[in-house]
Formats: C-alpha cells, sequence, structure tokens
C-alpha cells in the first residue's frame, strides 16, 4: 500500500505564530507526517517558512509554493478592510498554482486547512481530487445578552457579522461547493457542526486545529507577588475582556495581565478607571509567544479567556499544556477545555468569572494537544473516512 501525496492550502501558515498562522503550519507538519505534502500558501509567508523548515523533521516531505495577488490589491487588503475579498480571490490564485502541479505529480487528496471559516468556503475541491475541509469554524454566535459588553461599535459588528454568516450559508457558492464535496468536514466546535445542513452534517466531525509546537516552560508556582490571572489574544470587543476586567474587580486581591493589542484597548483602559482596578490590570502590549508562555509558566494562576465567540482555542491548548488552569465561556472552541461559566447577563457573567478564578482547579501539563496527539487523531479520522490506507510513519522520530 502506498504512502498518500498530499496537497494543502493553507492562505494562514506561519510558524511561531499563534491562532490560524500556526495552525496551518502545525497541520502542515501533520499532513507531512502522514505523507509527502506539497502546501500552497501566501509569498509573506516565505520568509517565515524558510527560515524554519530546515530545523523541522518533516523537512525532507514539505514542499512550499507561494502565490500572491498584485500590489494593487496587497495595497487595498492592508489591515482588515478588504481581507474576505481577497481572500476569496487569493483562492483561485492558489488553485491556477495547483493545476499545473497536478498535471505533473499525483495526489490522493486535497486538505483545505485555512482560513479556518466554514462560510467563507473554499476553492480546493475544484482540483476534483477527494477533499478534506477543515477544521474549521465559524458557527457560533454572540450571545445577545452580552452585547453591551461590546461597546456601540462592537456590538454592531456582532451584529453585522450574524447577518453576513447567515447569509453565506445560502449566497456563497464556495461556500456550498466545499460542504457538498467534502469526504469529510472537520469543525472546530459543535455549533459549527449545528451550522451545517443536516443533509451533510453526517460527514462532519468536531476535531478542533489546536496543535502546540512550540518549546513548552515548566510552571513555576510563585509565592512572591498576587494571585494572577492572564488573558491573551487581540484587543477586540469579541474576545470579551471587559468581562475580563468586570470579574478582576469582583475578585478581592486579584491582578490582571493583557498582552496584546487592537482597537478596543482606549475602551479596555477607560474600563478600568472607572471600575477603580487600573492599579491590579496590566496592559503588556503584544507579546511574542515564547513570552506568553513564559507568562503562563512563572507569572499567571489562571488563564483568564472570557471570547464571546472564539472558534478555536489556540491559546486555550497552549495554557493546558503549560499547566496552567483556564477559565472561559462555556460556548465555542473553548468549550470543555476549561473552567465554563455559563453566558447570561454582563453583571452575572462577570459574577460567574470571578468565582470561577478564585477557585480553579490545579491543572497538570498536558500532551493532548502535541504533534504526535494530532497525527494520530487526524489519520485516525482520515482513514475512518477512506482517505488514508495504511498507518502513518512518523518521521520526526527520524534523524
Amino acid at each position: 500500500m502506498s504512502v498518500p501525496n498530499i496537497l494543502v492550502f493553507a492562505y494562514a501558515c506561519e510558524p511561531g505564530k499563534g491562532s490560524e498562522p500556526g495552525a496551518g503550519w502545525a497541520i502542515s507538519r501533520v499532513a507531512a507526517r502522514i505523507g509527502p505534502t506539497w502546501v500552497i500558501t501566501r509569498a509573506n509567508n516565505r520568509e517565515a517558512i524558510e527560515a524554519s523548515i530546515p530545523a523541522v523533521p518533516e523537512r525532507d516531505r514539505l514542499t512550499f509554493l507561494y502565490i500572491d495577488l498584485p500590489e494593487r490589491l496587497m495595497r487595498w487588503k492592508r489591515g482588515k478592510r478588504g481581507i474576505h475579498l481577497y481572500y476569496l480571490l487569493w483562492q483561485f490564485a492558489a488553485l491556477r498554482v495547483a493545476r499545473p502541479l497536478l498535471r505533473r505529480q499525483r495526489f490522493d487528496f486535497v486538505w483545505h486547512v485555512t482560513l479556518a471559516n466554514i462560510w467563507l468556503g473554499s476553492a480546493a475541491p475544484l482540483t476534483k481530487l477527494p477533499f478534506v475541509y477543515g477544521p474549521v469554524g465559524g458557527g457560533v454566535t454572540t450571545p445577545w445578552r452580552l452585547l453591551p459588553a461590546l461597546g456601540v461599535a462592537g456590538a454592531a459588528f456582532e451584529v453585522a457579522r450574524t447577518v453576513v454568516r447567515a447569509a453565506s450559508r445560502f449566497l456563497n457558492p464556495l461556500c456550498g461547493l466545499a460542504m457538498r464535496r467534502a469526504a469529510l468536514i472537520l469543525v472546530q466546535n459543535e455549533e459549527t457542526l449545528q451550522w451545517i445542513p443536516a443533509s451533510l452534517r453526517g460527514k462532519a466531525v468536531v476535531a478542533p486545529n489546536a496543535i502546540v509546537d512550540a518549546h513548552i516552560p515548566g510552571r513555576v508556582n510563585r509565592s512572591d507577588r498576587p494571585p494572577t490571572a492572564l488573558f491573551a489574544g487581540q484587543l477586540l470587543p469579541l474576545k470579551g475582556i471587559t468581562l475580563a476586567i468586570r470579574a478582576i474587580s469582583r475578585a478581592p486581591g486579584w491582578h490582571l495581565l493583557i498582552c496584546g493589542e487592537g482597537n478596543d484597548e482606549y475602551r479596555l483602559r477607560a474600563t478600568s478607571r472607572r471600575l477603580g482596578v487600573e492599579g491590579r490590570v496590566r496592559f503588556l502590549g503584544k507579546r511574542p509567544r515564547n513570552e506568553v508562555l513564559r507568562l503562563m509558566a512563572e507569572e499567571a494562576d489562571v488563564l483568564l479567556f472570557p471570547s464571546l465567540h472564539d472558534e478555536g482555542f489556540m491559546v486555550v491548548a497552549e495554557a493546558l499544556t503549560v499547566g496552567l488552569p483556564v477559565v472561559c465561556l462555556d460556548r465555542g472552541g473553548p468549550r470543555g477545555y476549561g473552567v465554563g461559566v455559563r453566558p447570561g447577563t454582563v453583571r452575572a457573567t462577570s459574577r460567574g468569572l470571578a468565582r470561577a478564578i478564585m477557585s480553579a482547579p490545579r491543572q497538570e501539563p498536558s500532551d493532548r494537544f502535541s504533534l504526535d496527539s494530532a497525527t494520530e487523531r487526524f489519520s485516525a479520522l482520515l482513514r475512518s473516512h477512506g482517505l488514508l490506507e495504511t498507518q502513518p510513519d512518523h518521521p520526526a522520530d527520524s534523524p
């Protein structure tokens, strides 16, 4: 029986990063452990990939192909403006790269990895290969009773997002194409599973894309600092950081470290001043991944991650790998991976978060999100859906 050749579409793919870039890189490595893998990704990922590839055990099984749209479209896309349309156009550019490759090389299946958004769809099934879609998210909604915590702009954005998400299920042809053509749909969470039309749900499986491939420092128990919660992520209304600050105001003696940057920082600072906790809330700015992991290991007693609709949970997986307890909302990707607080009103939710951080149980370091565990998990799913014939070998175990 032959080892499969795999073609991967990974718009976001960058070593050393969290969120989707980190997931794109990690799942590309997982695919290479299963069989020789060709990855089509953005050209702006080239420098980071080529600097990192010599050090990974799967390097001889990984081939990267880089493509971006013309510079005038790159300028138009800067920031968040136009990113979705740019991404949709990029997929057809990736398809143009794939077609001559398909004439030269036999592939067993194509795997769409990122962007991990189910309602944006994928052009990868147009390769006519057996198609794996995901892990994708996009089905988690915002609890309406928590809209006041988002501010006016944040609440307006969430309402617009909900309308677009619902419309895309019926109006985006790439979304319908991807779901219909997929031999296997991998979803990040239960809400996205339920978002898929019932007629297609039978080929969908919950399989998050959180894979931790970084060096993990050992936990250090320190008694020379106050009890401390840590938030790490973009400072956006949907991340629920207002709820975290409100929770700290209800947790006597607790401090909060906030790692990240974003357009909600001014409002968050104003909230901490209004609640009288500015002396217990520190904004650390954007920090590199290894520094966030160090903070988890040495400076925090709990990860406080009250995101309203995160689809995946990379930062949660990193905390659990370090051995840091997690407090989150009982929804989306993080559900079931920490102490989940059921969303209610803003007051009730922040009160529940405060109780949870003060009573969070001890967390032992976990290896459930390692590359080895992910390879076994995804291999089993591919095999159960007829996309793999043999047990994968593991080049990571060889020099």
